[in-house]
């Protein structure tokens, strides 16, 4: 798993796809959390990502079958929780930013209540 990223991304919208790619495209590490448990969306959706941007391997996780469960931090994304649908298993990953479903853009600062309870 990963430890650290700048940016990950809930959802396999337009939206985000294109946030993914003007992340990759400026050198960021991208996690893209996808609910869908079969794994050649992950492979197909990689695959996609990093021919559109241009980009290296090492800067894309495709993660299927889970959800983001938390999004966290103090004055801005800090920290992701992610939960493995399959186990049941949570994991953690340092973040500067997040793009949660629906989102145009993603989220690098938070709220004055915090991101808590995503």
């Amino acid at each position: 798993m990963i430890g650290t990223v700048d940016l990950v991304i809930d959802s396999d919208t337009n939206a985000s796809r294109a946030a993914a790619v003007v992340a990759l495209q400026s050198g960021q590490r991208v996690l893209v959390v996808v609910r869908a448990a079969d794994a050649r969306v992950a492979r197909r959706l990689r695959r996609s990502l990093l021919k559109a941007a241009g980009a290296n391997g090492h800067q894309l996780v495709v993660i299927t079958n889970a959800a983001v469960v938390c999004a966290d931090g103090r004055d801005g994304v800090e920290a992701i929780v992610i939960r493995h649908a399959r186990t049941g298993r949570l994991s953690a990953v340092n973040a500067s930013a997040f793009m949660p479903p629906g989102e145009q853009r993603p989220r690098q600062r938070a709220s004055a209540e915090g991101e808590r309870g995503y």
